[in-house]
């Protein structure tokens, strides 16, 4: 199992424990009015809430990152392209440098020739 998962379910055996052993009723004063209620239901919503509150902001978290993943993917994508556009205009001039060296020989030993003969 996942430890995140297991440390949430210690986490909220421990917060039972708490709010049985103090289910005494109290008084919460809310802006507008007054509310006596056990106080283990406090503690339960307060974790949940506390519980939802982590959970929503994770997720925006993931949001972000998975948006931030597919911008760098689209991102390596185009410099792959760009490399492979490169490697190919390196591969064609290397070719044209050896067709340009086989002209240059073949013009050098020509010219030697003509000035063997015209010697």
């Amino acid at each position: 199992m996942e430890k995140g998962f297991v440390f949430s379910l210690i986490f909220a055996a421990i917060v039972a424990v708490f709010a049985l052993n103090n289910a005494d009723k109290v008084l919460i004063d809310f802006l507008f009015t007054k509310v006596e209620i056990s106080q283990a239901i406090v503690i339960f919503a307060s974790a949940i809430l506390g519980a939802v509150t982590v959970s929503v902001l994770g997720l925006v978290k993931n949001i972000k990152f998975k948006k931030e993943i597919k911008e760098l993917n689209k991102k390596v994508d185009s410099i792959e392209n760009e490399r492979k556009n490169l490697e190919s205009l390196l591969e064609e001039r290397g070719e044209e440098i050896k067709s340009l060296k086989n002209k240059v020989i073949v013009d050098d030993t020509y010219a030697e020739e003509n000035d063997t003969i015209l010697e």
